[in-house]
């Protein structure tokens, strides 16, 4: 960045300078016209630093909208999770109440075999047929038990994903106010800058138009 050359002629009257030799007018001039260029440069520098830091926001903002629809769709899918794992949780306890319900009538029916003897064979039959019932409770019972434990693996994974997509918004929301800091330091400094410009703009005109009385 280019410093900026302050001339050293403040105190020094413009009456007085009217009557100065022309080389002094000349060098003032010239001073005033350096610190004048050096004024626009910098200028010209904090613009492009201010546009840069509006290009970094405007990345910022897209991706962190990005993460955010990320994080909206992954909760979304933990909802859907939840509510199927709530269904599966539903069945399995009604095949279990089902299962109970067998084995007690499964329980009566061992002690009918022991009080009524004539009826034996055809309780010996339903207990097959009911053990064949139980079975396939059984067996949904355990296509249920490993429906639960997948579902369960898949909520697990969703919450990691959740937590990662809310890491990812946090350093992207970090970034973001670190950027907007910056620019507003740049825009304070565009400001001072463009002003000095105005001024020095001033200064060097006045001196031009006592250089062309001379």
């Amino acid at each position: 960045m280019k410093n900026l050359f302050f001339a050293t002629l403040v105190s020094t009257t413009l009456a007085s300078l009217a009557f100065a030799e022309p080389y002094q007018v000349q060098q003032g001039l010239d001073k005033i016209k350096t610190n004048f260029e050096n004024s626009k440069a910098n200028k010209n520098e904090y613009d492009k630093n201010l546009n840069i830091v509006n290009t970094n926001i405007t990345e910022i903002s897209k991706a962190k909208a990005a993460v955010i629809k990320q994080k909206n769709d992954v909760g979304t899918e933990i909802v859907k999770n939840n509510e199927s794992l709530k269904k599966v949780l539903v069945q399995e306890k009604e095949i279990q109440a089902y299962i109970k319900a067998e084995e007690d009538k499964v329980a009566a029916e061992s002690k009918q075999v022991e009080q009524l003897e004539g009826l034996i064979a055809q309780i010996k039959k339903n207990r097959e047929q009911r053990a064949n019932i139980i079975a396939n409770y059984q067996e949904q019972l355990r296509t249920a038990t490993d429906e639960k434990v997948a579902w369960k693996a898949r909520e697990g994974e969703l919450r990691t994903q959740e937590g990662e997509t809310i890491k990812v918004i946090r350093g992207v929301a970090s970034e973001e106010a670190s950027w907007t800091n910056r620019k507003k330091g740049y825009e304070i400094e565009v400001k001072r800058w463009s002003a000095e410009a105005e001024k020095q703009q001033k200064i060097f005109d006045t001196y031009q138009g006592l250089k062309e009385e001379k």
